[in-house]
């Protein structure tokens, strides 16, 4: 034996030389007593400067009953000593007390081996309470991981962004890691909200232009995911599996290229995962020096220094009650037979079951002699353990006859044994072992938390940086421009109102526009409904039916909501926009362009730049002089992108318009001329539509013969819905502007035409 020290080959071939006779039930597999290989030299594994056991036996005592233990009870102690011992061992070595000759004990150095995946877990969470770094070697699918699970969620709200309810159940999920106090708040802070709307459609526009591999590395950049996920305790697993999942995503991704195809097919993985696809199966986290948790038969051909064995006692063999059994006929080893409806008392039952024991005690052996240095076995009266390999080596009878199961035998006699009886035979099978096996009751110890060594960090120091860097490539967007202004999103609301009087009595209000419910969830349905209608057809009846879609799709009260709506929608159409016959409901479908979407290239432009442009075009007066003063943003070189809410020709001139669903106040004095303004300086909308006015204007003049901004472009309108009514006019929640022709034409210069 090449792997195993002197002393612990001493302990093993005890264990396996107990039974002279059939040690592996069969004749025709012997057991032979290992000798080390000479000139192999094995550093000694020193603790606290002693040479301990090589073989440690952790016996379970029964309880007062004499009856075996309970295997879930029995299972839980023995993870708990294994990993207490575990943060043990590393804990002395962190103090150079823990040795391997001259070098110090190694969280690699060790392995536990397990027979099943349950088990793993269960070595893994003991290990994780006492703060021990492990890595499990699994067969487990990948797709049944709650990674698999939460990327579900992520690629549902991508794929559809405007359904609050999948991207808030994604920002819920450990990959965002929104608490649930912060998601109650953004239900509150509609302009952070809208952000996060914001941020999902530019995922999902990624994921469209560019493929989901593109989109994936972005979000998982942008959203700091890699950090976040290493805060966990076990980071590098959570993280091992998203990587690895965004891995098959992409692959799958090109046989199902769309978005809910590709949805399709995580989804079927998850519910139907298999792990007989090596690529499906959980990938090792890392190859640090980590705690290694291992089955019996992934040991096979691996050596480590110390192992421990928690769970070798459950020995349970297959009973009558299966319906069908397999096993190679006694008379020809060749030939295997497969016996269906058998009995208990069916000698198929005996041959199987002896066939099953071989085979453990097979795997038994495989466990044992993967150490280097030392072996901790748990072993005692447990249920089931009347049939593990144990029981059949170190209590097996003294004699068996030729007639008599042997299997049953050493089952029978081992459910007999006192505990004085069950130590005497420990004692006498393992004397010639010596003091290479100590023998003493399972640690009941909680365990000490691990505490790893200080790492000395070399001291670092930042290179110089001596050469200049080009403007950075991006796309941007009105949003990402005022960023810094907490400027409100488009289609929210603007929540603010006046606190109530002391002593003032509650009422009940009333339905209308003005106690329409507030907040991004009302605002984008106000603009399905205007995106979905035909203006110019004065239908009751499909007009209530679209509101009452809407309503129900934004999870708003259709019931009593939809004729106030339907109301409300028919006034605004009906307002004059401009003092004369300009209306909405006069605008055929031919004539618009609703969500007109831009990309439109921007050669170089900075925020001093554009402060100035401003200020010499007359504005930068009041309000909107402190919102320009405070514009900071990185020079941008790339595009600039946006949605213009719906895009109108009347009469041989364009118009650009944005509904506006923000509270201003709770009567039509709030939606005055001078307290839009005021609302368009403090949010910032002025920029806003200067920028669709160059998009626009840039549209244009490729669309529209001789087009000429004088003579072709009509203005911009923002509409603040609930203000509007035709008997107000338009100087009631309609902002209107016409930007001079000389200040669209310095913004179009300044902005630059993108060089390829």
């Amino acid at each position: 034996n090449w792997r195993s020290a002197p002393r612990l080959l001493t302990a093993l071939n005890a264990v396996f030389g107990a039974v002279r006779a059939r040690p592996f039930v069969f004749d025709g597999i012997p057991f032979h007593p290992t000798i080390p290989a000479e000139r192999k030299e094995h550093p000694p594994l020193l603790i606290q400067g002693r040479l301990e056991s090589p073989l440690q036996l952790w016996l379970v005592e029964p309880d007062d009953s004499g009856k075996p233990m309970n295997k879930g009870m029995v299972s839980e102690q023995a993870a708990r000593a294994t990993a207490a011992e575990i943060a043990r061992l590393l804990n002395l070595s962190a103090r150079h007390q823990a040795r391997i000759g001259e070098r110090p004990l190694a969280g690699g150095d060790i392995a536990v081996l397990v027979r099943s995946h349950w088990q793993g877990r269960l070595i893994r969470q003991q290990l994780l309470r006492l703060n021990v770094p492990s890595v499990q070697h699994a067969d487990d699918s990948v797709f049944l991981s709650d990674e698999a699970r939460q990327l579900e969620w992520l690629l549902a709200a991508l794929a559809e962004p405007g359904h609050e309810g999948r991207v808030r159940t994604a920002l819920a999920s450990a990959l965002f890691g929104l608490s649930g106090e912060t998601l109650h708040q953004l239900h509150e802070e509609e302009q952070t909200w809208a952000r996060w709307l914001e941020k999902f459609q530019d995922y999902r526009q990624l994921w469209q232009e560019h493929g989901f591999m593109r989109c994936f590395r972005a979000w998982l950049i942008n959203e700091d995911v890699p950090q976040r996920l290493l805060a966990f305790r076990d980071g590098e697993r959570r993280l091992t599996n998203v990587l690895h999942l965004a891995e098959l995503l992409h692959i799958a991704s090109r046989a199902h290229p769309g978005m809910a195809g590709l949805l399709k097919w995580l989804g079927d993985r998850r519910r139907l995962p298999t792990n007989k696809d090596e690529e499906q199966q959980l990938r090792l986290e890392s190859d640090e020096n980590l705690v290694r948790i291992v089955t019996v038969h992934k040991s096979k051909g691996l050596e480590y220094e110390v192992v421990f064995c928690p769970f070798l006692w459950d020995g349970r063999l297959r009973s009558g009650e299966e319906d069908r059994v397999l096993y190679h006929d006694p008379a020809d080893l060749q030939r295997s037979i497969l016996a269906i409806g058998v009995a208990e008392d069916d000698p198929a039952i005996q041959y199987a079951r002896r066939e099953e024991m071989a085979e453990s005690l097979r795997l038994f052996y495989v466990a044992l002699t993967r150490a280097k240095q030392r072996c901790t076995l748990v072993w005692g009266k447990i249920k089931d353990a009347d049939t593990a390999p144990a029981a059949w080596l170190l209590h097996h009878p003294a004699a068996v006859g030729p007639s008599q199961d042997a299997l049953e035998v050493t089952r029978q006699r081992f459910d007999r044994l006192t505990s004085a009886a069950f130590l005497g035979d420990l004692h006498s099978a393992l004397a010639p072992a010596g003091e290479t096996v100590d023998m003493r009751p399972l640690p009941q110890e909680a365990g000490s938390r691990y505490q790893p060594p200080p790492v000395e960090e070399p001291e670092l120091q930042a290179r110089s940086f001596n050469r200049s860097l080009a403007e950075f490539w991006r796309v941007s967007s009105f949003t990402s421009l005022t960023a810094g202004l907490s400027a409100e999103m488009p289609d929210h609301d603007l929540t603010v109102a006046t606190p109530p009087l002391e002593g003032e009595l509650a009422v009940t209000p009333r339905l209308d526009t003005f106690n329409f419910p507030r907040g991004a969830r009302a605002g984008n349905c106000l603009h399905a409904i205007f995106e979905r209608l035909d203006f110019s057809q004065h239908n009751r009846e499909r007009l209530e039916n679209v509101v009452e879609r809407a309503l129900t799709g934004h999870g708003l009260a259709a019931g009593e909501w939809t004729p106030v709506v339907a109301d409300w929608v028919e006034r605004v159409l009906a307002t004059p926009l401009d003092g004369c016959a300009l209306r909405l409901s006069g605008i055929t479908l031919d004539r618009r362009l609703n969500e007109l979407e831009f990309y439109y290239p921007v050669e170089r432009l900075r925020p001093e730049a554009l402060q100035d442009i401003l200020k010499r075009h007359g504005y930068a007066d009041g309000l909107f002089r402190e919102m320009i003063d405070r514009l900071e943003f990185s020079p941008l070189r790339g595009y600039m992108k946006g949605f213009i809410d719906l895009a109108f020709e009347a009469e041989g001139r364009f118009y650009l318009v944005d509904y506006k669903s923000n509270w201003l106040g709770a009567e039509p004095a709030a939606y005055q001329p001078e307290r839009l303004a005021e609302a368009m300086a403090r949010e910032a909308y002025v920029l806003q539509y200067l920028i669709y006015t160059v998009a626009l204007h840039r549209y244009l003049q490729f669309r529209v013969l001789d087009y000429d901004y004088e003579r072709h472009f009509g203005g911009v309108f923002y509409l603040f819905l609930r203000g509007m009514a035709p008997a107000r006019g338009a100087n009631c929640g309609v902002f209107h502007d016409r930007p001079a022709a000389t200040l669209v034409a310095a913004l179009d210069v300044l902005m630059g035409r993108l060089k390829t």
